[in-house]
């Protein structure tokens, strides 16, 4: 019992604390509200109390109780963005390739480039290379690469809201 309370006491103090947001390590709700941001042992009070009132949940889709809204819905929308490519990406590296297809045309919506999508499969037919820098370029690393570079296209980064 000894090692289990030293070893919970030294994860709570070598933990690197999350204040980006205005709360700590347990994160918004009812909890960051009551208990602050203050690190150490009071963050589990403030995790309890998130759970026991469901304040995080609720906090996290009406964007209340020291949570952002839109923090929540960009993760959201970054996690489906992920998942889409990974299901489609050996037909998405094909598209890309020739500028056009279903599956690229998809990507360009999830991207916020609907309006550009011919613009968005010809910047990335002219730039597959940098896109797929390797031949063991993972899904993610695509997707990243594309993102980087609708930030550097001045008509991309115009028009699509990624």
């Amino acid at each position: 019992m000894r090692k289990y309370i030293l070893t919970l006491g030294a994860t709570l103090l070598l933990a690197s604390p999350a204040f980006a947001a205005g709360y700590g390590e347990a994160g918004c709700g009812l909890g960051s509200l009551i208990f602050g941001a203050t690190p150490g042992p009071i963050q589990i009070l403030a995790a309890t109390t998130n759970g026991s009132s469901y304040s995080q949940g609720f906090g996290i889709t009406s964007g209340t109780s020291n949570c952002d809204k839109e923090s929540s819905l960009q993760a959201a929308n970054e996690h489906n963005q992920l998942r889409f490519v990974n299901a489609n990406f050996p037909s998405l590296a094909k598209e890309m390739a020739t500028g056009t297809g279903e599956q690229l045309t998809t990507l360009a919506g999830m991207l916020g480039c609907s309006a550009a999508a011919p613009e968005f499969g010809r910047y990335t037919q002219d730039h597959y290379e940098a896109i797929f820098a390797s031949a063991h370029t993972t899904s993610s690393e695509m997707l990243v690469a594309v993102k980087d570079g609708i930030t550097r296209n001045p008509v991309l980064a115009a028009t699509c809201s990624n």
